[in-house]
């Protein structure tokens, strides 16, 4: 008879991927949770994961495996938090998000869940895997990453604005040749100026300009500051211009502390979407993590 630890065991391992990982996970020791794999697999027959140098890899019978019994047991380990009401911790959702999208749109939705929250900052390709992989419950995505076992819901669209400081004003005649069709004088001019981006590689300015002159810039970032807040606060200061998400700007706008350079006709925007593993569509922290950010 299979014991249901071998299984909590086998679910921890094919989330973090490693056995010490998953020993942390469960506070047990790996020797025990070793003990557990090779009893599960004893039973099952046949090996669950490929033992890589530093990665358990799953097999075809250990995804089989996982997604035959995960929402089983969550349910059994949500059952459990529940005995005692009032004396057991609220179950535990871990999200993985843009920074700056999480302060400035996130926070106050996600307060009300009745949940511990456990986030991760970071790219999404990076925050895909880890969700992939079971370290992760959700993560806002801004791109639909291709993946058979993964669900994408579309949460919202960010706009991204051209700004500079509020002393810095684009010519009147280049704004109007613009408006005729005519962006060459346009580009030329913002291409003398000085750039702040997230990265070396222009990544948001790209994009912007990709769309609006139908190429890629020639220039290079006079300052790099990987963090959206901080490119704000220097272009309040002066020290250049960007392209930001207009979340992020508009209180900024408002106040004057900033001047929006110039709208193209059609605006430069981005689909931001939600992501979790299908297996979990029906889990209770998922459907109410769609309720809290849909509202």
């Amino acid at each position: 008879m299979v014991d249901l630890e071998w299984y909590r065991s086998f679910i921890a391992i094919y989330r973090a991927g490693t056995v010490s990982g998953a020993a942390r996970a469960l506070l047990l020791t790996q020797p025990a949770v070793t003990q557990h794999l090779a009893a599960l697999e004893a039973a099952v027959g046949e090996p669950l994961f490929l033992r890589a140098p530093r990665r358990m890899i799953p097999t075809a019978r250990g995804k089989e495996l996982y997604n035959q019994i995960v929402q089983a047991i969550e349910t059994l380990e949500q059952v459990s938090q529940t005995l005692g009401a009032g004396q057991q911790r609220p179950p535990l959702l871990r999200c993985g998000a843009p920074r700056e999208y999480f302060q400035e749109q996130l926070l106050t939705r996600l307060l009300s869940l009745p949940y511990r929250l456990w986030l991760q900052f970071g790219e999404t390709a990076d925050l895909i895997n880890d969700l992939e992989h079971g370290r992760l419950e959700a993560v806002i995505a801004t791109q639909q990453l291709a993946s058979r076992d993964l669900e994408f819901l579309h949460l919202d669209d960010e706009r991204f604005v051209l700004v500079g400081p509020a002393s810095l004003a684009v010519p009147a005649p280049l704004v109007e040749a613009a408006a005729r069709g005519e962006r060459t004088p346009l580009e030329e001019w913002l291409t003398s100026q000085r750039w702040i981006s997230y990265g070396p590689e222009l990544p948001i300015i790209r994009r912007f300009w990709l769309q609006c002159f139908e190429r890629r810039p020639s220039f290079q970032a006079a300052l790099v500051l990987p963090d959206l807040h901080a490119i704000k606060r220097a272009v309040e200061q002066g020290y250049g211009i960007s392209v930001l998400p207009d979340y992020l700007c508009r209180r900024s706008l408002e106040a004057g502390q900033l001047r929006l350079l110039w709208e193209p006709p059609q605006p430069v925007a981005n689909e931001l979407w939600l992501a979790y593993r299908r297996i979990d569509r029906n889990d209770a922290r998922i459907r109410a993590l769609k309720r809290g950010l849909l509202s």
